[in-house]
């Protein structure tokens, strides 16, 4: 966030004032994540009057500020609002700035331990993030995140201090397209997900580009789990077509492989192309890795030589989670 405190914080007489600004100076204290607007000759001589043993560190906080251009704005004022009201940026006296920048992003995921070993694995920076209580990860609950996401978008607070990941499950390429709607009813739950947060902020969630977490585990740590199942997968032949893989159940898990009566529309999302493999490799491809494959995230090295293609991916996640916080 950008705390952007208005010239009258520094001369406005009244004792309530005095110590809510005091208690939101000694927050931001512990609150380095937020960038500090004020002009610095202002606000260092309030400093050095009731806050005297802090004068120094905001000096060099104005100094080291980083303005994010899609972080939230709150203008800090004696005679700004005592609540939130509509978009914003928003101005705000000190207390009730206070209880915003209190609270750390909360980082809804649908799964809040698999997922959270993913981020852990694919952002550097994520895991400090988590222990400074910058960011505190909790459950989506799988398809009960789209009622959370409808939740908080009415919520003015909540629309900008929760960020939403989760999975695109999307079954082929083409079903990335902007106008994609899932075929005969059929549940993608990405989708649903997607819909919903047109409501938010476009800068508050992320939609993996990738079928779900496990498609983005190394080849190396599937190797160990399933050999014949992994060269496969990794096989030229598959190509792009191993991120829409279903990693837990395989081919036989979306009725492909061998052919099941009642997933027939899904099955037919995959638009033929397992079908059109060898025998062998159908054969190779048919269980998947099991339910726990994504335990595997516990075993990434720190330093994984990722794909550029999830480096970039992953930037933009960990850009869009810095202004987030």
């Amino acid at each position: 966030m950008i705390l952007d405190f208005d010239d009258t914080c520094w001369t406005h007489d009244c004792d309530e004032w005095k110590r809510g600004l005091i208690e939101l100076l000694v927050l931001l204290a512990n609150r380095q994540q937020h960038a500090l607007l004020a002009v610095p000759d202002l606000m260092l001589g309030w400093c050095g009057s009731f806050l005297h043993l802090h004068t120094e560190y905001f000096k060099t906080r104005l100094a080291s500020a980083q303005v994010r251009a899609n972080a939230l704005r709150i203008r800090i004022a004696p005679n700004g609002g005592s609540q939130v009201v509509g978009a914003p940026p928003w101005s705000l006296t000190a207390r009730a700035a206070f209880a915003i920048v209190n609270q750390p992003l909360r980082l809804v995921l649908e799964n809040d331990q698999s997922d959270r070993l993913f981020v852990e694995s694919t952002v550097p920076a994520f895991s400090t993030w988590c222990s400074n209580g910058w960011i505190e990860p909790v459950m989506g609950g799988g398809s009960h995140m789209k009622n959370k996401i409808d939740a908080a978008s009415v919520l003015p607070v909540d629309r900008w201090r929760t960020f939403y990941l989760f999975d695109s499950d999307r079954l082929h390429p083409t079903e990335l397209d902007a106008n994609w709607v899932p075929p005969g009813g059929e549940a993608c739950m990405g989708h649903v997900f997607e819909r919903a947060c047109v409501a938010m902020p476009a800068r508050r969630w992320h939609q993996l580009e990738r079928r779900s977490i496990e498609n983005y585990l190394p080849p190396s740590l599937l190797a160990t789990r399933n050999a014949a199942t992994s060269a496969a997968l990794f096989d030229a032949s598959v190509g792009s077509m191993m991120y829409f893989y279903n990693f837990k159940a395989g081919l036989a898990g979306d009725g492909v492989h061998p052919p099941a009566p009642r997933p027939t529309v899904r099955a037919s999302r995959s638009q033929g192309f397992w079908t059109a493999l060898p025998a062998a490799s159908l054969a190779a491809l048919e269980r998947g890795f099991g339910k726990a494959v994504a335990e595997e995230f516990n075993n990434v090295p720190a330093n994984q030589a990722w794909p550029a293609s999830v480096i970039v991916e992953m930037s933009n996640l960990s850009d869009a989670l810095q202004d987030a916080i």
